[in-house]
């Protein structure tokens, strides 16, 4: 028994690990992935669907994926080189921020469109390469899905996924490098080539190859977020420390101790004092407790030391910037007996403290990755929503203040945090900021508003200069802090409507070739990925937007489609239509069920109700799945089905920017409606939904990173 499915499940678990690989890797080196992130997820979606409906040509084609993998690692080692690192996009309605750069050409159309251009060809070229090599690599395994009976070889392989989700985990515990990733996913595929390994091997050794010789320009650290260069930038009359993620700037490390402040000019002394002091200089009395979300490598945390703070505690995401800080930062803030580093999420943090501050402190923060390959959510957007801040002040000891650093790229972001500051603290916030670094910070409560000498001579005092009531403030379920206004910006949907074009290609050489498209299994697909994208969201509230947070979630969806199929095989089932009616219900209640509330509660609480809930539908949907696949004729067949449906998800994932996080589980109602639908049609109207059983799929197979590969 193990020796017979030992193949399918070694097989999934390496095709689970390089998807994940893929993912993070082509986000970290074209850094337009980043925001785009689930754009990679889906073409490892249609590239998995159309190798399982192609795996009676499984000799021919798996011979095609050694090749096509080491073109695909040389695209993205050579980014940099090829100059698609920093592709991006121009807005011409100002509607969407992403990264630095994107207003560099606004003001002329020409360049604007041909960054455009330039940004879709990259987009949609990477994207059907990772489509070709991960065809290439699952036909093999469906095939081996065939040989089995359909809901034990399943089961096999959402266990196999599992270990591929634990094992990327690892690597990224353990800080390892995309070479790593590559050697440890590569060298198990080698038992599938008999003969031909040789020729396989040196492909896999020349995509290992590129892989270390992306990294050799520069010393680099892979953090679990970021690919991350410390540098000194030449011409820099300070010789700071220069710290990028993602080929994007992230953090100068600045020495401004009065030692290091001697040593320059007075124009650069002043210029790099910036916003640093002005909290403490604008403070009506002494700041002695500071609470700093979003540390990086210790600049605020030196200031607050600098300006008299005996508790200071700093929260930052990325074990390596704070390694980082400890190492490298000339005034050692991180070494200071009166701080406390805290490698967590922000939001998380904000939850579990029961300390109270004089001042909290929002630092620079902007994310250049998302917290999940499932959305394109950043990391940062639930620590400036209005239950956020409101957290924050409910944290304030009595005449404390706030402080919220940013960069005032466009008005209409500084109007945003404006107005979910006021929301909490009323009237009387206070904007200064430098037109000539558009470094702006926004100060409220108590601890502000008279007395103190601001002493910086590039900043004044501003306005954020719009109609207050033009911007809507964020909140947990329209966290989306980089949009003027709800909708979805076109240069998404240019990139989305032409893959959805492009996907229907495969699904029309089905059926022209007499393949069968279940349209059951079809919307079970897109409905599962948004419910299963709207539970990373939800439990990233509730337990931190860590990865660990992601990882834990995402076994934790295999553990219960595996308990779904142990129960299918070993008793009973109710119908289908009972099955469904719970399924509703479960989608309904995480839709009207105020998660936020939960944070009053430890930990242990948040996770077992949280995950409790959000686990209900989930329940329930791969119950129906497990019913239904234990009687399809063509494993393969069937899962590519569920996969172009999840395509469609990965699609109608972007409407959270128009409707909101809540508004996906009504998505995901009349997607559900429409697979019962089809189900009781392919069945003939014959009862399909009560019936004990049936001919066609459904399916609640997860999500790459977490689907059965």
């Amino acid at each position: 028994m193990i020796r017979r499915h030992a193949p399918l499940f070694l097989l999934s678990a390496v095709a689970l690990f390089l998807e994940l690989v893929v993912i993070r890797w082509l986000s970290s080196e074209v850094r337009i992935f980043a925001y785009f992130k689930n754009m990679a997820l889906m073409g490892a979606f249609l590239g998995f669907g159309v190798g399982f409906m192609m795996h009676r040509r499984a000799p021919t084609l798996f011979q095609w994926f050694p090749r096509l993998f080491f073109v695909l690692s040389l695209i993205i080692a050579g980014a940099h080189a090829f100059g698609i690192t920093h592709v991006i996009f121009v807005d011409p309605r100002e509607f969407l921020l992403y990264g630095s750069g994107f207003g560099d050409h606004a003001a002329d159309a020409v360049p604007s469109m041909l960054s455009t251009i330039k940004a879709l060809l990259v987009i949609l070229s990477l994207f059907a390469l990772v489509v070709a090599t991960f065809a290439s690599l699952t036909c093999l395994l469906g095939s081996l899905l065939d040989r089995d009976e359909p809901l034990v070889a399943y089961s096999v392989n959402v266990g196999g996924s599992l270990v591929g989700i634990l094992a990327f985990s690892l690597a990224s515990v353990v800080w390892s490098p995309p070479w790593v990733w590559l050697l440890v996913g590569l060298a198990p595929l080698l038992y599938f080539y008999g003969g031909r390994r040789w020729r396989a091997g040196v492909y896999f050794a020349a995509a290992v190859a590129v892989a270390i010789g992306g990294d050799l320009r520069r010393p680099v650290t892979w953090s679990p977020y970021y690919r991350i260069e410390v540098y000194r930038q030449d011409g820099d009359p300070s010789d700071s420390l220069h710290v990028m993620v993602n080929y994007d700037g992230f953090q100068v490390i600045n020495d401004l101790s009065t030692g290091g402040l001697g040593r320059l000019s007075p124009e650069l002394r002043a210029s790099l004092s910036r916003h640093y002091d002005i909290p403490y200089r604008l403070a009506k009395r002494p700041v002695e407790r500071v609470l700093i979300l979003g540390g990086g490598t210790g600049n605020d945390a030196a200031a607050a030391v600098r300006n008299g703070a005996s508790v200071v505690d700093v929260v930052e995401i990325d074990p390596a910037i704070v390694r980082i800080g400890r190492e490298r930062h000339p005034e050692k803030p991180y070494e200071n007996p009166a701080v406390s580093v805290h490698v967590d999420d922000a939001r998380s943090f904000l939850q579990k403290t029961r300390r109270g501050y004089d001042l909290v402190i929002f630092a620079t923060l902007d994310s250049h990755a998302a917290f999940s390959s499932m959305s394109s959510l950043r990391m940062d957007n639930f620590v400036f929503t209005a239950e956020s801040v409101a957290r924050v002040k409910e944290l304030l000891r009595p005449g404390g203040g706030v402080a919220i650093n940013l960069f005032a790229i466009k008005p209409w972001l500084v109007q945003r945090h404006h107005n979910t500051l006021a929301a909490s603290f009323g009237s009387g916030i206070l904007c200064f900021g430098s037109p000539l670094s558009q470094e702006m910070i926004l100060l409220a409560g108590e601890l502000f508003g008279g007395g103190g000498s601001l002493g910086v001579t590039d900043y004044v005092k501003m306005e954020p200069g719009l109609d207050a009531g033009r911007v809507e403030p964020t909140d947990d379920d329209w966290p989306f802090l980089f949009l003027k206004e709800r909708g979805i910006p076109i240069h998404y949907l240019l990139p989305l409507c032409l893959i959805a074009l492009g996907s229907l290609a495969p699904m029309r050489w089905v059926c022209g070739r007499g393949g069968d498209i279940n349209w059951h299994l079809f919307f079970m697909g897109a409905a599962f990925l948004l419910i299963e994208t709207k539970a990373v969201t939800t439990l990233a509230l509730v337990l931190g937007s860590t990865w660990l947070t992601n990882s834990i979630v995402l076994g934790s969806i295999l553990l219960v489609i595996l308990a779904a199929n142990f129960l299918t095989l070993r008793f009973r089932v109710v119908g289908f239509a009972a099955l469904y009616a719970l399924l509703i219900a479960g989608l309904i209640l995480n839709f009207a069920f105020p998660f936020d509330w939960l944070n009053r509660f430890d930990m242990g609480v948040r996770m077992v109700a949280g995950g409790g809930i959000i686990s209900v539908p989930i329940f329930f949907a791969a119950l129906i799945f497990a019913r239904a696949f234990a009687a399809v004729p063509s494993p393969s067949m069937a899962l590519a089905s569920n996969l172009f449906g999840s395509v469609l998800g990965g699609v109608l994932e972007y409407m959270d920017m128009l409707v909101g996080l809540r508004g996906l589980n009504l998505i995901a109602i009349g997607l559900y409606a429409a697979s019962a639908l089809a189900l009781y049609v392919r069945a003939g109207g014959n009862g399909a939904l009560r019936a004990a059983g049936c001919g066609g799929v459904g399916s609640a197979a997860p999500s790459p990173g977490h689907r059965p590969t």
